[in-house]
């Protein structure tokens, strides 16, 4: 869902600040309007709606904070950076409330932020965007359950899911521990005709051969030591409905001839019985092992494995698909505020960006997880970097400098403090710019910006 267009809208009275701005982005592939006044600024995005809206403070006429609460009410999730030459701490603070994004001083000391600051915008922007786009897909379309992503795979994935849902044809899904394959085979249930059925999952490989086989098929009364009453089984329960086998390489090849059975009859007995019953389940099962080795190696029948790969799902891991996270994040983030009655909230794009860079072992599950924990130990407003769990971020904080003097302005400490942190980065990677943005989270290009302004691109050897 990227957007091919990035409208900017620049507000200023001052001709030479937009066409200062102007040349600057013009070549960038941005679509650059220009308003002179607060009157020309509205009418113009009310014909254009830019996406992201550069704007003096103060102007002949409107304000740029009266502009800016009228564009806010025709569009709310406009990105907005107010500049003045004559800032205050109290126009700065009335502006954010409002609405602004940011908040920048003229005459600009380095055009590269200028740049990078609107690019950051932008991207929050699109953020916003996507999110907007996810939640009204899933409430217009198919019930995903945490299934979601604008990556490719999990877009062909879900496109799948659209065709297969409503068949009755047995499902394999492959992947890595914590990918997600219950909320697949849950979300393929959802959207079929046994919806208003039982979904009944079990996992083959957390239980003994016995103790599996008896969950199955159930078993009369006196059947074994310990079978104190008659109790019906997944296959009896499940009728109807889907029954879905997490790590199914788990079961014994014993049982993997029982559950072929099963599946080509229609019909199993309970432990203990003579009598065939008949069941109409759906099967879902799933591995996150390399199950064609598994047959390879003796260790799973191949006509079982046939028999369940009709329509084979492959869920790749998180850390391929890291565009998905955005996605995800906030939807977990959405469920846990839900639950434990609290408003954390949103993710900070800094925040985003340190998540994206992370390796997810333990996939989306892991993921969930950090959420969880973030909003229970969150206070409300938005979550900052410096609320992820230290191991996400134990690499940066090897380079946070502890020495920025204590008696600099702030903005001059900041750049200090920058220039510091750059530095040691550049040190642990040998000037190696593709392992520093990796590491930091940095998008190469806006890493290039930073480092020419600190006068450190010399040390670069990528």
């Amino acid at each position: 869902m990227d957007k091919i267009d990035k409208t900017i809208l620049i507000v200023d009275d001052e001709e030479y600040t937009c066409t200062l701005i102007k040349k600057l982005l013009g070549g960038k592939g941005y679509n650059v309007l220009v308003a002179r006044n607060g009157r020309e600024a509205i009418e113009t995005f009310k014909e254009t709606t830019a996406d992201v809206v550069l704007m003096d403070q103060r102007m002949p006429g409107l304000s740029g904070l009266q502009v800016l609460e009228k564009l806010k009410s025709l569009e709310p999730h406009v990105s907005v950076i107010m500049m003045t030459g004559y800032g205050t701490v109290e126009e700065a603070v009335h502006a954010m409330r409002l609405g602004a994004f940011h908040y920048i001083t003229k005459p600009f000391n380095n055009l590269d932020e200028v740049e990078l600051l609107i690019e950051r915008a932008f991207k929050e922007k699109l953020l916003e965007d996507e999110n907007r786009y996810l939640r009204d897909r899933l409430d217009r379309g198919l019930s995903f359950e945490g299934v979601i992503g604008k990556s490719k795979a999990m877009v062909e994935i879900m496109d799948l899911v659209k065709k297969v849902a409503p068949l009755h044809s047995t499902i394999l899904v492959n992947g890595e521990t914590g990918t997600g394959k219950e909320l697949l085979a849950k979300t393929i249930h959802q959207n079929s005709q046994r919806a208003d059925k039982k979904f009944i999952a079990i996992n083959c490989g957390a239980l003994t051969e016995s103790l599996l086989e008896s969950a199955l098929f159930g078993f009369e009364k006196g059947a074994f030591t310990g079978a104190v009453k008659t109790t019906p089984g997944y296959f009896e329960e499940a009728d109807g409905g889907t029954l879905f086998l997490d790590e199914i390489t788990g079961t014994s090849l014993k049982l993997q001839t029982s559950l072929l059975r099963v599946l080509q009859e229609k019909e199993f007995s309970r432990i203990g019985e003579m009598a065939r019953r008949k069941t109409d389940f759906r099967l879902i099962a799933a591995s996150n092992d390399d199950i064609e080795k598994e047959v390879e190696e003796g260790r799973f029948r191949e006509d079982l494995y046939y028999r369940i790969n009709v329509i084979p799902i492959k869920l790749p891991p998180l850390k391929e698909r890291k565009e998905d996270i955005p996605f995800l994040a906030n939807y977990f983030l959405e469920q846990m505020n839900n639950k434990l009655g609290k408003s954390v909230g949103p993710f900070s794009l800094e925040t985003i960006e340190v998540m994206e860079a992370y390796d997810w072992k333990g996939n989306v599950r892991e993921l969930e997880n950090l959420v969880e924990r973030v909003v229970a130990l969150k206070q409300g407003d938005k979550i900052e970097s410096y609320d992820l769990p230290p191991h996400l971020i134990k690499e940066r904080i090897q380079f946070i400098p502890s020495t920025v003097p204590s008696n600099l302005p702030y903005q001059e400490a900041k750049d200090h403090f920058e220039k510091l942190y750059l530095e040691g980065i550049l040190k642990k990677t040998a000037g190696n710019i593709s392992k520093a943005s990796e590491l930091t989270g940095i998008k190469r290009q806006n890493l290039y910006l930073k480092l020419n302004r600190h006068g450190l691109r010399k040390s670069e050897t990528s």
